[in-house]
């Protein structure tokens, strides 16, 4: 054993060596333009490979530990052993076979000897000792075999990322799962009568799954053991969640109720997870997980008198999804709150595994491609966008970014080409005469989020990603595709393109490629962005934003994330470029007010199309803003004073002076309407000069470069920003 965890040891080494390699082979790949299907693959597998390195070394960490504890446990008893062995009680011989014995027996002793004479008490307290050294020996090598199995339990085909740190720690894990399991037994009885429960055996219930649903053993326990009217396994699995759901025999969804039902669904993920014999351990699903998602599809069968029936189609699959979007009980989102999110109900909800998101997806696309009556009496009507099963699966998926990005890689399968193109979403012809708030709770509005998730890489509601921000080969394929599918035809004709459920998450998306889009709109660019390797149009980019801009809260997003660029950009220049002639500081100045101007275009288009009536713009120009109510929920974090000051004070100047009222006539001179954009790249260049070292009598010296150069630049190209974007829009 001992040059077992000298190997071991040895091997470690070779192994953190290889970790090193594939990180740095992983951020090349991230880096790097390289573009299309095999280009898409290969980071793939370089991402998955790297990680792979890693838990390969956590886990043989964990096998020198565990081997070297056992050891160490080995040797000590081992030597006590031979001790004893060596130095026994007087009057008592131990034999090689673990027999003691007197060494003269009483009873054939000489009357004249003076040999020790042991006691049944001695004997009793040396078989004690021995039995408890070996007893010691037994439990090392026992827990050190668990701890071994526990490492590459439900990873067939990829290493584990256990971390056991010896034979303590695989004795803690053993007994924490052994009390898991017996939770989960304990969790399956109560939850079979939960309608019955009283509050004891309620709070007691709430303890059990609250405090279980994120263990493999507790979870996969709960679900095989689950029994509800009198059905069981995957049919009680449904039935059980769709009850919750419902509030059960009184109709009503409690506190208690809600929580019962998040922790149902957290349990599911954790069965259905990678961890869990019957979840998709080694990244395929189990038979286990197979029947629960064909059950969902397919029903049970009985007749509807039936208190265990179970209905396939649309009542199954939304069993399913509702359980795992978990929102049974949550507060609907206020869009005029400017400190909500749409987003909140999602916050802490239990993630699912990439393979289950997966197979479900692909079921239920399956289903609705095949069956024609698949949402008879619902397609036509707005009750459609509500019991759309793939409403509770987009929602899962926003929350697991790396399994939208694969699910909707267009470089990989058409998903995405599906839903942009080919799905006929049930309630969709009829979903913009909806009220706002169904609009905002409907199946496309979480497929919005689930779009987020997939261009970001990161799961909506968080905060965007600092500049510049650089993005897989997937996530921009989707994000590229997204812009091209609401900057068609359509959005030249229709500059509302983009449905009002998806503009908060597109705003999103755009903010978080907030470098890319810095450089399309101020640059006349002939071939890719430098950050991301975008190749999106202008006029393109320009549509989408004024369909995004519909949603005041959303065109915050995108204002906030350039104002940041801007600044950003301005405070990497030093003191001498705002003295003397620097033509990169030009160049900045230049492409950020037409940046400015873009946006303060599309902005005038909006307040211009709301119509004359004053609340209207006012109310538009209220839930934009940010600067009042602080700034938007998934601003780009700002690191640094100077420019977090450049940023607040920039913004300050363009919300201060904002035009509540854009009329026919100014409509045909938009140029002289408009100086927010203006007045805020004014400030924000003003504020940095001065941070750097520019005495305010500098910024006023003519001939001078602030003045002369910089500010007239400002002017000229912010305007040329407006004129732009007007004529992008096709108003003039």
């Amino acid at each position: 054993m001992d040059t077992a965890v000298t190997q071991w040891t040895e091997m470690i080494a070779k192994l953190t060596q290889l970790k090193t390699d594939a990180s740095a082979m992983k951020s090349k790949a991230d880096k790097s333009t390289w573009r299309g299907e095999n280009a898409s693959v290969t980071k793939e597998f370089v991402t998955k490979t790297a990680k792979e390195f890693g838990d390969a070394v956590t886990e043989a960490e964990s096998v020198r530990d565990l081997l070297q504890d056992a050891h160490a446990l080995f040797k000590t008893a081992y030597d006590d052993l031979k001790a004893t062995y060596e130095n026994p009680p007087p009057g008592i011989t131990i034999y090689p076979n673990g027999v003691l014995s007197h060494r003269a027996h009483p009873d054939r002793r000489s009357k004249d000897s003076t040999e020790p004479v042991a006691t049944e008490a001695q004997f009793d307290a040396l078989r004690g000792k021995i039995e408890g050294i070996l007893q010691r020996a037994s439990e090392a090598d026992e827990l050190c075999a668990w701890g071994l199995r526990a490492l590459v339990k439900n990873h067939p085909n990829d290493f584990g990322s256990t971390d056991l740190g010896g034979v303590a720690d695989a004795k803690k894990m053993r007994a924490e799962e052994k009390q898991q399991t017996e939770n989960g037994r304990e969790a399956a009885k109560l939850y079979a009568r939960w309608d019955y429960l009283d509050d004891k055996e309620r709070e007691r219930l709430l303890t059990l799954v609250e405090g279980g649903q994120n263990s493999p053993a507790f979870s996969a326990e709960l679900m095989t053991n689950l029994s509800y009217s009198g059905r069981e396994d995957q049919e009680a699995v449904l039935l059980l969640a769709s009850s919750l759901e419902h509030g059960g025999r009184d109709g009503q969804v409690s506190a208690t109720d809600a929580r019962l039902y998040k922790a149902l669904s957290g349990s599911l993920a954790t069965a259905t997870g990678p961890d869990s014999p019957i979840g998709s351990p080694g990244g395929v699903t189990s038979a286990w997980t197979d029947r629960l998602i064909t059950t969902a599809r397919n029903g049970n069968g009985l007749p509807n008198q039936h208190p265990g029936q179970l209905k396939g189609g649309t009542a199954g699959w939304n069993a399913l999804t509702d359980l795992m979007a978990a929102d049974a009980g949550d507060k609907p989102y206020d869009p005029k709150d400017p400190k909500d999110s749409p987003f909140r109900k999602d916050k802490g909800d239990p993630v699912y595994s990439e393979a289950f998101l997966k197979e479900v997806g692909n079921g239920i696309r399956e289903w609705e491609t095949h069956d024609k009556d698949a949402y008879d009496g619902v397609m036509k009507n707005w009750q459609g966008t509500q019991e759309d099963p793939m409403k509770g699966l987009m929602n899962a998926m926003s929350r697991n970014p790396s399994a939208a990005t694969h699910y909707f890689d267009p470089t990989t399968t058409d998903n995405l080409k599906y839903f942009l193109e080919d799905r006929h979403w049930p309630g969709g012809d009829v979903q913009d005469k909806m009220p706002e708030d169904l609009q905002r709770t409907s199946a496309r509005a979480e497929f919005g989020a689930a779009m987020e998730a997939a261009a970001t890489g990161r799961e909506p509601g968080s905060p965007l990603h600092g500049v510049p921000a650089h993005h897989d080969g997937a996530e921009t394929a989707i994000f590229e595709r997204i812009i091209k599918e609401y900057s068609g035809d359509e959005a030249q004709k229709n500059q509302s393109a983009v449905p009002l459920p998806m503009r908060t998450s597109m705003g999103n998306m755009i903010g978080d490629y907030a470098s890319d889009v810095h450089q399309i709109l101020g640059k006349n660019m002939d071939g890719h962005t430098e950050f991301n390797d975008l190749k999106v149009d202008r006029g393109d980019l320009t549509r989408v934003i004024r369909g995004v801009a519909e949603d005041p809260k959303a065109f915050g997003v995108i204002h906030h994330s350039q104002s940041v660029v801007i600044a950003d950009g301005l405070n990497r220049f030093p003191e001498d470029s705002y003295r003397h002639e620097d033509p990169q500081l030009r160049a900045w100045v230049k492409q950020s007010a037409s940046v400015l101007g873009h946006l303060d275009g599309v902005r005038g288009d909006v307040i211009y199309d709301l119509g004359q009536a004053q609340k209207d713009v006012n109310g538009w120009n209220k839930m934009m803003d940010y600067h009042v109510y602080g700034a938007p929920l998934t601003a780009i974090p700002v690191v640094g004073d100077v420019l977090q000051r450049s940023v607040d004070v920039g913004t300050a100047a363009y919300m201060t002076d904002l035009n509540a009222k854009v009329d026919a006539e100014t409509r045909n001179n938009m140029v002289n309407h408009y100086e927010n954009g203006e007045n805020q790249m004014y400030t924000t260049m003003r504020d940095v000069a001065t941070a750097k070292g520019l005495h305010p009598s500098e910024l006023d010296a003519s001939p001078g470069e602030y003045e002369d150069g910089l500010q007239p630049t400002a002017e000229q190209w912010y305007q040329a920003g407006i004129k732009d974007a007007d004529m992008k829009m096709g108003e003039r």
